[in-house]
Order: C-alpha cells, then structure tokens, then sequence
C-alpha cells in the first residue's frame, strides 16, 4: 500500500478543516472532554522525554522521546519486542519508569497518576473481556466502577457506534474475534477519555475482521480523541494514522507523517518474478541507475528512482533469465521501516 496521506496533527479542534462534531459519532449528549492544548500550559496528548525502561539486563526503553498534538492519529510502529507495550504500559500509569519523563496533557504519570487515569482509554493487546459475561453486561461493570451517570444511555450508544446492538445480550464467549475486539473499544470509550490507547488491536483477526475495526477506528478521527496505537502492520498505520514513530531496539529512529517518511526514502520499486533470480542480482548491481537489488523468495526486487523510466531496459537486461511476471510499485512504509532499522518484519510481528 503506498503511502498518499499528509495530515497535520498541529491543528486544535475549532479550527480544523475536516472537525465533526462528537455528536454526529456518539449522539447528541456525548461530550469528549476539551482537547485543545491548553493555550498557557501548551500541553501535549501524549509527551515523554528521555524515557529509559530495564528489566535487569534487558533495555526494553533507550530514551524514548514523543510528542503527540491532542486530535492526532498516532501510531508507535516496531516488531514484537521494540519496546511497544512498555511504552503504552507506561504511559497508562501501570508500569513504573527506569527514568525519563511521560505525561497526559501535561499531568506525570507517575507523580499524578490518580489525575491521568481517568482520561485514558485502553484496549490492550491481549483480551480482557469476562466471556461468560454478556457484551452488555461488560459494559454495565465498565460503567460501574467509573460511577458513571446515565449507564444505559452511555452503553446503548457505545454499542450502536461499534455495529454491536444486535449482539449485544449475547455471551462474549459466543461473539467472533472481530466482535469482541469492537466491544472491548466501546467499553474503552465508555467514559469519554482524552486518550485511547490501542495496543495491537488487530492482532489475531482475520482480514475482513482486521478491515471493519479499521473503518471505526476511522470514524473516531475528527471527534477530537487522541489515538495511540501500537502496531507491527505498516499497511494499518499507513491507512489509519496521521504520524507514526519507528521504533528500534527501545528507540525512535524516525517520525513523521506516513507520507513523509516514504517521501524521505524515495525512489521507485520494480518486482520481477524471474526463473533464475540469482544470475540477475549480479548484473543489475552494475547498473547505475538501480539503487538498490535484492531477492525475496523468487522475486527480485529492483529499487530505482523513477520506475516507467526504466522498466524497458531492465526487461530487455533480463530477458534471458526468464521473466514470468513484472510489477511497479510506490515506495510503501514497509519500506521506510526496512530503510530506517535495517530490519523486516514478518507477518506475525517478528523480525525476518
């Protein structure tokens, strides 16, 4: 998936060209509590400085640094063990730092813990649903212990905005990943927070499930609710966020909008599905307008700066390999994270 989006997550709620109102996604009496940085504190969303975690010898934080504007769609990206869930374990007041500094709109989570929690929102990695609770229920003990006002009404609109109405008095035990996953976010929101914290939340899902989280996960952009999530899946960020952070062994090594860390990469990918893929590695690294070539499988991926510029010539270089298959694509995020760490990562989280 290339990467065609730019937002600005600079923008405060009342002037932002693309705001709607939290009422048009929640109902009418639905009120996020204001977001916009406050114009004397000029607080973050989400901030750390210098944020160092150890577990003995292990350095799973190395100084992470963030600042995420308040309405911004922001997406930590790294492999399984880049530092992910301790960094939003964190920063949702439930693991103590090694040092460093992380705050909620401008309150320590540390030193102010019982004044963060109640503006964050977190749909952890694993589940934390009781299944033989129905999805209704999970939501009224939600409600419950935030002692809030008009239960009912709360719930039945969480519900409605997560399509889970129909199923919602049936047990959790009997819903599909999707639905559980989609649940587990309303009773997240149930309590208007400032924050959401997602933590991989597609993990374990099939693709049509991994598609409709994604399209209300979209719906929440523009309410004003900051989003935090934690994903390996560079097609997830790429579609859903509006700047990501990479993240490699504890630090960031790249930040921006999607667009911009592909822009920064640059250049053009060609695929060729060749039957002799490896006597063509050593012709094109000759060529000086191939950047860079390497195989993946059977396929050799051939990085150029400007593809329909040179796709013939390549072609004809290749022919006595034995093409089966050509394809041009943009440079992807996928791309930008292999150009920033070095690294792959496969389609499970760990690094190739």
């Amino acid at each position: 998936m290339a990467c065609s989006r730019t937002r600005s997550c600079a923008i405060s709620w009342p002037t932002c060209a693309s705001f709607r109102a939290p009422s048009v996604l929640f109902g009418a009496n639905f009120r996020i509590r204001t977001l916009v940085r406050d114009s004397v504190t000029q607080s973050f969303a989400v901030e750390t400085k210098a944020l160092v975690k150890r577990y003995r010898s292990v350095l799973a934080l190395a100084g992470l640094d963030l600042a995420i504007e308040p309405g911004c769609f922001f997406g930590l990206l790294g492999p399984n063990g880049a530092g992910k869930t301790t960094a939003v374990s964190i920063l949702c007041t439930l693991l103590r730092p090694t040092s460093g500094e992380a705050r909620i709109f401008g309150s320590d989570v540390v030193d102010e813990r019982p004044a963060v929690r109640p503006h964050l929102g977190i749909v952890f990695q694993d589940p934390s649903l009781d299944t033989e609770l129905t999805g209704r229920e999970n939501l009224d003990i939600h409600a419950r212990l935030y002692r809030l006002s008009e239960r009912g009404t709360r719930i039945e609109r969480m519900l409605e905005q997560m399509a889970l109405t129909r199923d919602a008095d049936r047990r959790v035990a009997t819903l599909s990943s999707g639905m559980r996953r989609r649940l587990e976010i309303a009773r997240a929101l149930l309590h208007e927070p400032r924050v959401l914290f997602l933590d991989e939340p597609t993990v374990g899902l099939d693709v049509h499930a991994r598609r409709s989280l994604w399209q209300h996960l979209e719906q929440l952009r523009g309410s004003g609710l900051t989003l935090f999530l934690t994903t390996h899946a560079m097609d997830e960020a790429a579609r859903l966020c509006d700047r990501v952070a990479i993240l490699n062994e504890g630090r960031v090594v790249a930040t921006g909008a999607p667009q911009e860390l592909c822009e920064q990469v640059g250049g053009d990918h060609i695929e060729l599905e060749l039957d002799r893929p490896e006597e063509a590695l050593p012709l094109l690294r000759t060529k000086p307008n191939v950047q860079d070539a390497w195989i993946e499988k059977r396929t050799v991926m051939v990085k150029v700066k400007h593809a329909p510029t040179e796709l013939v010539a390549l072609i004809e270089e290749l022919k006595p390999q034995g093409i089966r298959a050509v394809r041009m694509r943009e440079v992807n995020l996928e791309d930008a994270f292999v150009h920033f760490t070095g690294h792959k990562i496969d389609t499970a989280g760990n690094l190739e």
